[in-house]
């Protein structure tokens, strides 16, 4: 089977979904299927997460840094970055100092 046409953000979520699908099983079962939970497949096409990643990666036999190159380098190792969830978290003496006038 060939690949569909790599962009350069990588397989589009759809696409990796239809060859999971042409392979006879779902996302979900996928996931079940290799220990995790239901939604650990579904949760990797929307973004990182490195189980399911891994799992969708050795199912189709297409490495990871071809179906998310944003994520991973040439090599094959994760590329760090920071979720947006992360960016806007606070220590916990910046939301001290933050509420301690408020009193």
């Amino acid at each position: 089977m060939a690949p569909p046409r790599a962009k350069q953000r990588g397989w589009h979520r759809e696409d990796i979904k239809a060859a999971i699908r042409k392979r006879g099983t779902t996302v979900t079962q996928l996931a079940l299927d290799n220990g995790l939970s239901d939604s650990a497949c579904r949760v990797a096409l929307v973004r990182p997460s490195p189980a399911g990643e891994s799992v969708i990666s050795s199912f189709l036999g297409v490495p990871l840094q071809v179906l998310w190159p944003d994520r991973y380098d040439p090599y094959g190792r994760r590329l760090a970055t920071r979720h947006v969830r992360d960016q806007n978290t606070r220590t916990r003496a910046e939301t001290h100092r933050q509420f301690a006038g408020a009193r």
